[in-house]
């Protein structure tokens, strides 16, 4: 699975309905949302989950290699929250005992030139 992070829940719950609908597919599908409260997403179906950065977190305390997903983008880490700085340490942590998991880290305009590039191993 996949894992998308937003740092905020109407975020996180409008991409999924959108991309649900681009690809002709109802929401708790194939793309799913976790947000407080609501969780759309099925273990058994669910390939693009979104969801906010608190509820990653939680999922760490539970599983804490996150063995359930085989790559997390951290979207909209231009905001800096706390929970997103949190969440990239220990996702750091992650990616140096599982090798095969990926990261990824998005920022507003997608430009890269603009900043530094961090490259986890």
């Amino acid at each position: 699975m996949v894992g998308c992070t937003q740092p905020r829940r109407v975020a996180a719950i409008s991409i999924a309905r959108y991309v649900a609908q681009l690809r002709q597919d109802k929401v708790g599908q194939e793309v799913g949302y976790a947000v407080r409260f609501d969780d759309t997403s099925n273990v058994n179906v669910t390939r693009l989950k979104y969801m906010t950065d608190g509820i990653l977190l939680r999922e760490i305390q539970a599983n804490p290699l996150l063995e359930q997903y085989a790559c997390i983008l951290l979207d909209e880490a231009h905001e800096r929250t706390l929970h997103g700085d949190v969440l990239f340490g220990l996702l750091k942590d992650i990616a140096r005992k599982r090798r095969h998991s990926t990261t990824h880290m998005t920022n507003k305009d997608g430009n890269r030139s603009n900043g530094p590039e961090v490259l986890l191993p």
